[in-house]
């Protein structure tokens, strides 16, 4: 072979284009990648050694107490990231190490981690490593968002046609609004509310500015609107805050706060919002007009706290006797519950109720068997693919409530099944409904360990206390 075709591209092109040399390239390139991933992961223990070798030297001076705490638990890796978390910021802090891991947030994060372990050892740690770097990386996508939507400097020939389509978008909005179509008056809203905050103007320019925040404003309180006639209460808090952080005193944005608020069900939050309101209208020249409507709407917060609190009571008593564990079940339990006007009652076409299947009692259960299915409930609902489906259906359906029990219904029901059977149950909704009558002859006088069991069971069927769900639904 020529010398002449070793030093041509066209050799060396054709040469590539076979077969053996095509898989000779592809055996090279994952030998490449496997000594990459090698060389990261060598690096990764290395770093992860010396970090673990300056958080012991460090922990050598700390006090009995909490040498008690960690020493046990130490060698599990998310405590040492834990830790190497507290040293790493007083290293850049310049802050004491030991007086750091003392500050009561870390103490009970150590505690509750001490807990895990005694509780279910490694492989109960393995789990919080999973849910810890699952939360962390939410926040990191939670960041690299918040960076991605930055609003960028605007000119002046852009500005033109943004302030048109805020205008026309208020327009239509508004006809559509009047016109009862809520859903296609939000559906406006938020377009314009998306083209608006993706830009801002020189602070020199002010009258220019004045007119992109007074467009965008009024779109986003009409947004928070239209959201509050459609029940989408987190929807039309989100608009009521985002207006708020254009105009922090603008008494209708705070309003519709309020009415957010309390739609979901935060009192608290709604009467502090209320007071705040109040402060602001002092300067308002509508001044006694808003202050009474804010004392009418204390006396309506007040009234749907203690209506809130009696139907959840009385929901949850009805939702163990009559199927707490159904999906179907908390489903219509919840719909009963939620406000409808006369005008949807009329609206809304009769359908012919079908009556239950008659139910055929076959098991019976003990009290102490009845205890031993609800803890099997409670450690089915515990499982982290579960935990993981339920808070995506929190977030998809926007923490409303009604929304929310209605996705849950078939997630629930794949841990139920195998259990029903298990106990002899049919595996179906016939089978739910046999299991909680089993159970249900035990509420009459039910002893405070198996409302305690029944009140955990609660807790994981709705995603456990950090899944945005329970302190809503319990």
């Amino acid at each position: 072979m020529a010398m002449d075709d070793l030093n041509s591209q066209a050799f060396w092109n054709e040469f590539m284009r076979r077969p053996d040399a095509k898989e000779a390239y592809q055996s090279e390139k994952r030998l490449q990648a496997k000594k990459s991933a090698w060389l990261q992961e060598k690096r990764a223990i290395e770093e992860r050694s010396e970090q673990r070798k300056k958080v012991a030297d460090a922990l050598e001076e700390a006090p009995a107490d909490i040498k008690k705490l960690i020493t046990p638990m130490f060698h599990i890796r998310v405590v040492e990231q834990f830790l190497w978390m507290l040293y790493d910021e007083c290293e850049k802090k310049k802050t004491n190490f030991l007086d750091h891991i003392r500050d009561e947030r870390h103490m009970t994060q150590l505690r509750k981690m001490r807990e895990n372990f005694q509780a279910g050892g490694e492989a109960r740690m393995e789990e919080l490593e999973t849910q810890w770097f699952s939360v962390c990386n939410e926040i990191a996508k939670d960041e690299e968002a918040k960076k991605d939507t930055q609003p960028t400097k605007i000119d002046i020939h852009t500005l033109k046609h943004v302030l048109e389509f805020g205008q026309e978008c208020k327009r239509e909005g508004n006809n559509k609004f009047r016109e009862g179509l809520y859903e296609e008056a939000l559906h406006i809203y938020t377009q314009g509310d998306e083209v608006m905050k993706k830009w801002k103007v020189d602070p020199h320019l002010k009258n220019e500015s004045k007119w992109l925040k007074d467009y965008h404003l009024a779109c986003l309180k009409n947004k928070a609107q239209a959201a509050l006639k459609l029940e989408l209460f987190q929807t039309a808090l989100s608009a009521a805050d985002s207006a708020l952080e254009l105009d922090a005193e603008d008494h209708k944005a705070l309003y519709r706060k309020v009415l957010a608020q309390k739609g979901l069900g935060k009192f608290k939050e709604a009467e502090e919002t209320l007071q705040r309101l109040e402060d602001v209208a002092q300067w308002c020249q509508d001044r006694r007009t808003i202050l009474r409507d804010c004392e009418a709407e204390r006396k309506r917060i007040k009234q749907a706290r203690t209506k809130h609190i009696n139907g959840t009571k009385e929901m949850l008593g009805k939702a163990f006797e009559a199927g707490v564990f159904s999906g179907d079940r908390e489903d219509e339990i919840e719909n009963a519950a939620q406000p409808r006007s006369e005008q949807q009652a009329l609206d809304e076409p009769r359908k012919p109720i079908e009556p239950l299947k008659p139910l055929e009692r076959n098991i019976h259960l003990t009290i102490a068997h009845a205890g031993d299915l609800i803890d099997e409930l409670t450690e089915g609902y515990k499982q982290r693919w579960y935990q993981e489906r339920v808070r995506k259906c929190a977030r998809d359906s926007g923490y409303e409530r009604s929304v929310f029990l209605t996705r849950l219904k078939d997630v629930a029901f794949e841990v139920q099944k195998p259990i029903l059977v298990k106990w002899g149950f049919e595996g179906n909704d016939d089978g739910v409904r046999e299991m909680t009558a089993a159970i249900r002859v035990h509420t009459k006088d039910m002893p405070d360990w198996l409302k305690e069991k029944q009140n955990k069971c609660l807790e994981q069927l709705y995603g456990g206390k950090d899944g945005g769900m329970c302190e809503l639904l319990m």
